[in-house]
């Protein structure tokens, strides 16, 4: 089977949806799948800040038969300019609408050429959703069968805020011609399927199919563990940014009373690497809680794995529920724990698809809305009160890259016949 992929963001560039893409093109291989694939140059992709790289990636990176490489509009003075003098996207949706379409437009000219013979399939992956959009043209030009993958609801994610009404609503349209024409469509997770499959009555269930994010287990051996200061008490270790609705503060409210009751000093420490807001980092110091959860800076992503085994438990911390009746995201961080085979504690709402697998995994779920209960349950820690039970290795197993690579071959092979 030869598969086309249109990725948009691949290693070097340091950015989650490019580690789920490296995992999902290492899957397939790994099933004997050919797969070429379509990326922008990173050099054009557009950062707020300086461009996140991470060079260590490469050594992973699984050897394709094509890589498309794409030099993205988006960094450009015109784009930028047009960006800036319509930030509501009134008149520009159309060619800004959704988030990075102008890359679309110069990965379809180089795919131009594309000989129908030349691939069982395309496959494309949001984020960005645009990309779904080149699966939609290669379809009606070539006729290829087309496979949509969705790591996060489109229109329906609580994470995008939509300036216009009209904008939004364009969006949707997009969304469910999208739906209705791919001939299968994967999520990461039940639960986001449920929720789609709700709200959008045009995609027909029986086309859809659940492609959950992956850990492979050679990766964690690559890297040395980074150094980590001795410490006597609980190590407690927190990766990947926070951002939108997902912060750090039922976590810094829990332990600013136990810190203020002096419960936590030299017995409990969380390192988090990643992102995270500077009043964010202002409530944890005002806290007087700078020495207990400390913010830290980016690390190169296959440092952060054999740093997961070094640590006593693993925190993940999700978003409070806001336009949906269960957690629909299934964090690709979350999968990265579960092959650590560390314990972990994750502060989540109590339905959704982080409770699920966390809870089938052995480890410790506490509702994100129960204020008492996020404290009661670093109160166990405290205490060396048993927080999670052994890890479950049927619920672990199942994100392993090889069994996903080879459930989503059957899905693939499906859609041919």
């Amino acid at each position: 089977m030869r598969v086309l992929a249109v990725l948009y963001c691949y290693p070097p560039l340091l950015v989650p949806a490019s580690i789920c893409y490296l995992k999902l093109v290492t899957a397939l291989q790994s099933q004997g799948v050919e797969v070429e694939i379509v990326t922008i140059d990173p050099a054009t992709f557009a950062s707020p800040g300086e461009i996140p790289l991470d060079p260590s990636l490469e050594s992973v990176v699984p050897a394709v038969h094509r890589h498309v490489v794409v030099r993205s509009p988006e960094s450009s003075m015109w784009i930028k300019a047009l960006k800036r003098l319509d930030p509501t996207r009134r008149f520009t949706h159309r060619w800004l609408e959704p988030k990075k379409r102008e890359w679309t437009g110069r990965a379809l000219r180089q795919l131009r050429e594309v000989d129908p013979s030349h691939y069982d399939l395309v496959l494309t992956c949001s984020q960005p959703h645009c990309n779904h959009l080149v699966g939609l043209e290669l379809q009606e030009r070539t006729g290829i069968p087309w496979v949509a993958y969705f790591s996060d609801p489109w229109t329906d994610s609580p994470y995008i805020d939509y300036a216009r009404d009209d904008v939004r609503e364009f969006n949707r349209r997009l969304e469910d011609r999208i739906l209705e024409r791919a001939d299968r469509v994967f999520y990461t997770c039940e639960e986001m399927r449920d929720l789609i499959l709700s709200r959008h009555p045009r995609l027909d269930s029986a086309k859809t199919g659940v492609l959950p994010h992956s850990f492979v287990k050679q990766w964690y051996e690559l890297s040395e563990t980074p150094p980590i200061e001795p410490f006597d008490g609980i190590k407690m270790l927190q990766t990947g940014s926070f951002y939108g609705p997902r912060t750090p503060l039922p976590v810094v409210e829990a332990l600013a009373g136990l810190h203020r009751e002096g419960r936590l000093e030299g017995r409990l420490r969380i390192d988090s690497y990643g992102g995270m807001a500077p009043e964010h980092q202002r409530a944890i110091v005002d806290a007087g809680l700078a020495e207990i959860f400390r913010a830290r800076t980016f690390l190169p992503y296959l440092q952060t794995l054999p740093l997961m085994k070094a640590h006593d438990i693993l925190l993940l911390v999700d978003a409070a529920l806001s336009s949906t009746d269960e957690n629909v995201f299934l964090p690709s961080k979350l999968i990265d724990y579960l092959g650590s085979r560390r314990p972990i504690l994750a502060i989540t709402p109590e339905r959704g698809a982080t409770a699920r697998v966390v809870q089938a995994a052995g480890g410790r779920v506490c509702p994100i809305e129960d204020a008492a209960g996020v404290r009661q349950a670093f109160e166990s820690l405290l205490d060396q009160d048993q927080v999670v039970q052994q890890a479950r290795e049927e619920g672990i197993e199942c994100f392993d890259h090889r069994r996903v690579g080879a459930s989503v071959r059957a899905q693939l092979e499906e859609v041919l016949r």
